[in-house]
Order: structure tokens, then C-alpha cells, then sequence
């Protein structure tokens, strides 16, 4: 059975995997998250509001509260996760294209090469030291099995 580029696209989507949505967790009663929300711009663009002077050991009140303008990239929080931390949504990373593609039939493999890409990046991404520009590069390999193509 052939195995063509749009087939693998097709299968790589349904694994679920894609669109990926890349988070990140602030720690909003942490002066050490609220400086780097300020050396980022988070405040300075609106984003957020950081309580400076604050005294040693008071950890009840927030340090970082977030403003409307932040609220398009709050998620809501995992099942067990602090209630002092806040996720925040950073990029989306969605499937690019197929780069390669080798079918081998005698053993009913096949081994491709593809690149997913960041969408939606938010200005919460500067938090991290990641490089948000840059395509990644994949591997997956399947296999036919019962006249089906599988992602092992």
C-alpha cells in the first residue's frame, strides 16, 4: 500500500499531539517571578501589576497580579497544582510539513522526517529561554499493519 505525504500529515494529527499548547507556571507570591516579570515587560506593557515593596516573610498577598489585558492567556489550573501558581498559555505549536518520507515495503515501514512551528506566541514567552522563531525537526515511524498505516 503507498503512503503519501497528505496520509502521514493526517495520521501525525490524529495522534493529538498537535496542536500542542506550551505553558508556563508563575509563581505569583514570588518577588523572584515578579522581577522577571518586570526585566520581561510584562508590567511596563500592561500585562501585569508587581507589588514592590513588600516586607520579608509576608508570602499571604500576591506579589503578581495579572490585569484584564493578561486574561487571553490564563489557564485554568491543573488538579493539585498550587493556588499560588498561575499557568499561562506561551505558544501554540501546530504541525509544519513533511520533509521526508521513506517507505520501505519488505518490511511494511516507513520513516519520515517532519517540522512542527509556533503560533500564537504571547508575551509570556519571553519568561522563557526558549526560541519561539525556530522550526523543530521530527521523526516518526510507521508501520503497516493490516493494510493500515500506524504512527509506532
Amino acid at each position: 500500500m503507498d503512503l503519501e505525504k497528505d496520509t502521514v500529515k493526517k495520521l501525525l494529527e490524529q495522534t493529538g499531539k498537535y496542536p500542542h499548547t506550551h505553558t508556563y507556571e508563575i509563581y505569583f507570591k514570588d518577588s523572584e517571578d515578579g522581577r522577571r516579570a518586570v526585566d520581561a515587560g510584562l508590567e511596563k506593557e500592561g500585562y501585569v501589576n508587581v507589588q514592590r515593596n513588600r516586607k520579608s516573610g509576608d508570602n499571604t498577598r500576591p506579589v503578581i497580579t495579572f490585569t484584564e489585558k493578561a486574561k487571553p492567556y490564563l489557564l485554568e489550573p491543573d488538579k493539585g497544582q498550587l493556588s499560588s501558581v498561575q499557568k499561562v498559555s506561551i505558544a501554540k505549536e501546530v504541525l509544519g510539513e513533511i520533509v521526508d518520507l521513506q517507505v520501505d515495503k519488505e518490511k511494511k515501514q516507513a520513516k519520515t522526517i517532519y517540522t512542527t512551528q509556533f503560533t500564537d506566541i504571547s508575551p509570556f514567552a519571553r519568561l522563557t529561554k526558549k526560541d519561539f522563531t525556530e522550526k523543530k525537526r521530527h521523526e516518526a515511524v510507521l508501520v503497516l499493519d493490516q493494510g493500515t498505516w500506524k504512527i509506532q
